[in-house]
Formats: structure tokens, sequence, C-alpha cells
């Protein structure tokens, strides 16, 4: 993928050099899987081949969210961590169907990245069925523990080596800052640099969590916007309930 990382993060990064991300599993000698959460592999059309290429016995495990709700919650976090003056509105007519764009650090594109049934498809044609795994966040909201023991069988480990208080934390919770201008005048790049080089991950988990820093509710959607996005997903998960045989409420869930 085309993604170049800020300053003070390239340690966390390893765009095209691949002994680099080999050596992010030092030490993971003798477990029986180890693995890598990547959301952009997914809209990546090039990498379930590179995948494919270096590990062919990879089980691959896709996780779908209402993708209307999903692009809130990207341009959510866009505005938190850029504080870009793009309204939702405008986000959600950004998109130009038949256009692709290249994923470029900061500037993903959210709305394309909701569009599931080629990507979910890509990954079929070249890992055959038996090797992916499609589940829904909705189910990571409600089961989160069968859910863990349904892809735990699926990559071949003991279901039962899962700890039970694995499941009772929340991660990435929706969140603004208090101080605005504090935060664009310490912008994306001074913080990255202060997470990675300077604060260890004790503090940086009790900043993130500090109601003095941040406002934890999630404002509200703009309805016009929703509605521009779900005339353009609707035929999209139609076709995917096709290739999933199944229907798929879940990924309506906030619709209005």
């Amino acid at each position: 993928m085309s993604t170049v990382p800020p300053p003070g993060q390239e340690n966390q990064y390893c765009d095209g050099n691949f002994e680099m991300y080999q050596g992010l599993y030092e030490g993971a000698a003798g477990y029986k899987a180890i693995g890598d959460a990547s959301p952009g592999y997914l809209w990546d059309p090039n990498a379930p081949r590179k995948i494919q290429e270096v590990c062919p016995g990879a089980r691959i495990i896709i996780l779908l969210r209402d993708p209307v709700e999903r692009a809130y919650s990207a341009f959510l976090m866009q505005q938190r961590v850029n504080h870009a003056p793009m309204s939702f509105m405008d986000m959600a007519q950004s998109y130009r169907p038949g256009e692709r764009r290249e994923y470029v650090w900061g500037e993903t594109p959210h709305i394309e990245q909701g569009l599931y049934y080629e990507q979910v498809k890509r990954y079929f044609e070249i890992f055959g069925r038996e090797q992916v795994a499609v589940h829904l966040f909705d189910d990571l909201e409600r089961e989160p523990r069968q859910l863990a023991e349904r892809i735990a069988t699926h990559i071949g480990i003991d279901p039962q080596l899962l700890r039970a208080e694995d499941f009772g934390k929340v991660y990435n919770q929706t969140r603004s800052p208090r101080f605005a201008l504090l935060f664009k005048v310490f912008g994306p790049q001074t913080r990255a640099f202060l997470r990675t080089h300077v604060l260890p991950q004790s503090v940086r988990e009790r900043l993130n969590s500090s109601s003095l820093l941040y406002k934890f509710e999630k404002p509200p959607r703009d309805d016009r916007a929703s509605r521009h996005l779900q005339a353009i997903y609707e035929p999209d998960i139609s076709r995917l309930e096709d290739l999933l045989e199944r229907k798929l409420p879940e990924l309506r869930r906030t619709w209005i």
C-alpha cells in the first residue's frame, strides 16, 4: 500500500520493506498462530495477492460494520486527529462513482472503504471461501467471547485459551478533544512523536481515557449525509448479501 507515515511513527510502519515487517514478529517463535490486524488490507486491491504470495495458507478474518456508521466513525477520527474543516456532508459528497483513489496517509477514501462487495470477493477469489471468515461488528459488540471463539477455531487455536479479562475492555473509544485549540497547536505529528518516543504506554492509556482531555459523547450524525450514503451503499450491500448467501440487516442498523 502506498502509505507514508508522519515523522515519529516510522517504526510502526513497514512500507515495502518485508524484512522490517518480519522484524515486528521477533519473539513470536513457538506460537501456534501469529497475525496482523490491518483494516486497510481489505480495501487495497493489491493486498490479497501480496499476502497470498508470502503466506498462501493465511487464514483471513474480515469484520464488517454498518458502512454509514463506519464512515461517520472515520470522519470523527479524522476530525480528532487532523481537525479538518470538512463536514460529514462534505465527506459524503466527495465520493465519485467509478473513481479509484490511492490510499495516502491522512487522506483515506473513507466512503469507498464501505463498499464491501468487491473487497470481500477479492479475498474469496484468491484464498477460497474456506480460508476467509466474514463476521460482523455487531457480533463483536453483542457476543465478543463467542465471536473470539469462532475466530480461534478458524485460525486453528484452542478457544479454551481465551481469557475472560480480554473481553471487558473497550478499545479506540469515540472521543473528541475538550481543548481544540491546544490540539491544533500540538499537531498530529507532534502528538505522534510524544506518544511514540516520550510517553510510556501506561501514561498514554490514562490520557486517552481522561475526561479532562476528551469528551466521550458521540455528536449526532447529519441526517442528510446519512441518507446520501445510504443511497450509495444499498446496492453494494444487496450484492454482498447475494455473495454471502445471507441477509445482513446489521449493515443497515443505523439507517434512517
